[in-house]
């Protein structure tokens, strides 16, 4: 076949014939909402505004949760202040949460009595409703606007007619009390306002609410703690409820910025609303055109692609990030504060944004770690005489601590670098790398003054492996942080011309840190989880997180090491976890374990863990798992963290596969297809123009490498070493 013809292999066309089955199926209302854990309602979402919908037929409500809307009560403190309480709260929670909207609710009386069902369209990103009985048949079209903070709801009814109230309600839908309410109805609106702390402080973060009925007159009435409008439609009619939902990190004025917005979306009418339809549709056609999978598993590429619409309905770079229910808050109380959960909840849900070519939504990660710097250094100070960042193991936005808690472990800083990496490693954005530089900085300070150094080795001690497992030396988890930390200032060092003087110390404790310990299982070696202290768990993935997500392991690794790895993940068995899905699976796969066993689990975990909203839940949080079937997938599809890219690694020889536009370490992004154990082609766009290492998928033929579509240029060896050109494109055909 001529090369120009594999040229345009990494086209992403979008068929929606091809996601039908991609759809969560309601044939009854959901049962957990509102609640201050995970909810199993439809979801919606914009990646600031997140909208979960529960109740029956008769009494649709819509949840509105906002990625920014937190209760700081340290608002108010001076910083000495603020610090002082910190350092005195050891073990507290400081009331800092995040807190729900609202609610939106459609009262429709004659549906008392109607079935049930409702479809969550992960494609174009909406919730479809249809509900009848004898008398109505109504159907329902929801969506959160892609690019503005706005709930439509589109209304058709189909035979009969209906009386329809809508009311919009602040807060907690179980509670009246909200700070410095205000609520209105208007001949053009109904709205209201809050602030989720008490106290004029212009620091408060304050939300507004606005709706409008479009297609049709409504009668808007004011009733003290809520308001209302009331219409009716008959059959053969359409109309939309519209809300605006705006806090004053949006506009510092936040009623007139919901009241402005409401009326940019409404007086268009409804023609001008199925035109930015169409416009929030093309937003998710780009996003779900980012990289592509087919692996001829139906139950896995449905999760596949549903995880990742959890992550893009709940964040975005210029936002608040999301914590660990991401928007979709339905109380004033959630569990863990709806924090960023720090070892390891708030890192998850990103782990497959970087393979899976979805960078740019990643972009606001660093975000709380930059603002929490500051008092970090001063934890680190305080409490352990060390330079550096200690960091508290529930964070907000803003520099925000939710707790005081660490729990004895002094590794929550250094995993929040983990992502901040894999973002430099899989982009070289030397930007994004000078902008967060301070921050790895930090934690290499920090654990040059925490690491012993006795008996030649490097040592590190009081460090907790678990939550408060009181464990005395080394840790394996930390060890391995110790190592990723180290590497990547080595390299930063160079790629950035920054503290080279310090290269000395940093490849000193990296050629004395201490050995990983072991242990003797089933007549195995494997992982210990410390050299003194706890020995092993049968809960987490702890064990095997120094080589996913920090890569420290892998199919390049010496065999003696590979084999603990392999040997320890076998041991574990931790198929089915409450905290481990998001690591272990991808740390399987890393080191290379049964693929087909791999597969089977991970099906079989996707059928008895997902809610009918095509979430996977746990209950270690909310929406980290979403991380568990990208990452795993993705590694058993193409490896590069070791500076080598390994097209299918861990893949059964009997299974076709195709994969589009993942990402690998060096700024490269490949496509590439297996049939019969063999694969077709590769196809590598060089962003950056870096040196591209590849284990030549073809060994006993060598490669044919075409550039940009020129002639080609034969090659043979095991390992392929070619220099690039930064946005060139590479074809390589077996010779």
């Amino acid at each position: 076949m001529e090369s120009s013809v594999w040229m345009n292999q990494d086209e992403i066309s979008i068929r929606e014939e091809q996601w039908k089955d991609h759809i969560g199926v309601f044939r009854r209302p959901p049962t957990r909402i509102p609640t201050d854990t995970w909810t199993d309602a439809p979801l919606l979402g914009n990646g600031d505004v997140g909208v979960s919908i529960g109740g029956e037929a008769h009494h649709q409500t819509f949840y509105i949760g906002k990625n920014d809307f937190w209760v700081q009560p340290h608002l108010g403190e001076s910083e000495e202040q603020r610090i002082g309480r910190l350092l005195r709260d050891n073990g507290r929670r400081t009331g800092a949460r995040i807190i729900t909207v609202g609610q939106i609710s459609l009262l429709m009386p004659r549906l008392a009595d109607a079935s049930y069902d409702l479809e969550q369209d992960i494609l174009n990103a909406e919730t479809r409703g249809s509900f009848r009985n004898e008398q109505v048949k109504l159907r329902l079209c929801s969506w959160v606007s892609a690019d503005s903070n706005v709930l439509v709801t589109e209304l058709e009814c189909m035979a009969g007619k209906l009386d329809v109230t809508a009311r919009l309600h602040a807060g907690d839908s179980a509670t009246d009390e909200v700070y410095h309410y205000d609520n209105g109805a208007d001949p053009e609106a109904i709205w209201f306002r809050y602030a989720a702390n008490p106290g004029s402080l212009p620091q408060v973060r304050r939300v507004a609410a606005a709706c409008r009925v479009i297609g049709t007159n409504a009668q808007n009435k004011w009733l003290f703690q809520n308001v209302e409008a009331s219409f009716q439609i008959r059959a053969g009619e359409r109309l939309a409820v519209v809300t605006a939902i705006v806090s004053n990190r949006d506009e510092p004025d936040c009623l007139q910025g919901a009241l402005g917005l409401l009326n940019d979306y409404a007086t268009g009418g409804l023609d001008d609303l199925a035109k930015r339809k169409q416009n929030h549709r093309g937003w998710w056609s780009e996003y779900w055109r980012a990289s592509s999978i087919e692996i001829g598993d139906p139950v896995l590429e449905k999760y596949y692609y549903a995880s990742y619409y959890i992550i893009g309905s709940c964040m975005r770079p210029d936002k608040v990030q999301p914590g660990l229910f991401g928007n979709w808050v339905t109380t004033d109380r959630p569990k863990w504060t709806g924090s960023y959960t720090m070892n390891y909840n708030f890192e998850a849900p990103y782990f497959g944004l970087y393979t899976g070519n979805r960078i740019a939504l990643s972009s606001g990660y660093c975000d709380p770690l930059l603002a929490f710097l500051p008092l970090g250094k001063v934890l680190a100070r305080e409490k352990l005489n060390c330079r550096g960042i200690y960091m508290p193991v529930e964070l907000g936005p803003d520099g925000m601590v939710c707790s005081a808690l660490f729990h004895g472990q002094k590794s929550n800083a250094s995993f929040a670098a983990v992502n901040l990496l894999m973002h430099i490693y899989y982009t070289y954005d030397l930007d994004y790398a000078r902008k967060v530089y301070p921050y790895l900085l930090a934690v290499a300070d920090f654990w040059e003054d925490y690491l012993v150094f006795e008996n030649g080795r490097y040592v590190i001690y009081d460090d907790d492996i678990h939550e408060r497992s009181q464990d005395r030396k080394n840790p394996i988890l930390s060890l391995g942080f110790v190592r990723m930390i180290m590497r990547a200032m080595l390299h930063l060092s160079v790629e950035l011309d920054r503290d080279t003087h310090r290269q000395p110390k940093w490849r000193h404790i990296l050629a004395n840190l201490s050995a990983y310990p072991l242990m003797e299982r089933s007549g195995k070696t494997v992982y210990r989880l410390t050299e003194e202290g706890m020995s092993w768990n049968d809960r987490n993935s702890l064990a095997v997180q120094h080589i996913f997500p920090a890569g420290n392991l892998g199919l390049d690794s010496s065999p003696e090491e590979l084999k603990i790895a392999q040997d320890t993940v076998a041991e574990m068995q931790r198929w089915s976890d409450f905290n481990a899905f998001p690591t272990y699976y991808a740390a399987a796969a890393r080191v290379g374990h049964d693929p087909a066993e791999l597969l089977e689990r991970l099906r079989a975990e996707c059928e008895r863990y997902a809610l009918p909203n095509l979430s996977i839940h746990h209950g270690g949080g909310g929406i980290e798992d979403a991380a568990g079937v990208p990452a795993c997938l993705h590694e058993m599809l193409l490896q590069s963290h070791q500076g080598i890219l390994r097209l299918f690694p861990t893949w059964p020889a009997d299974r076709t596969a195709r994969f589009k536009k993942l990402r690998a370490v060096g700024a490269f992004v490949v496509s590439s297809e297996i049939e019969n154990g063999k694969v077709r082609y590769v196809l590598i766009t060089s962003e950056r123009g870096r040196e591209l290492k590849l284990l030549n998928p073809w060994p006993d033929r060598g490669v044919i490498v075409y550039r940009d579509g020129a002639e080609g240029q034969a090659i043979a060896g095991e390992r392929i070493q070619l220099e690039t050109m930064p946005g060139e494109r590479l074809l390589l055909l077996p010779g």
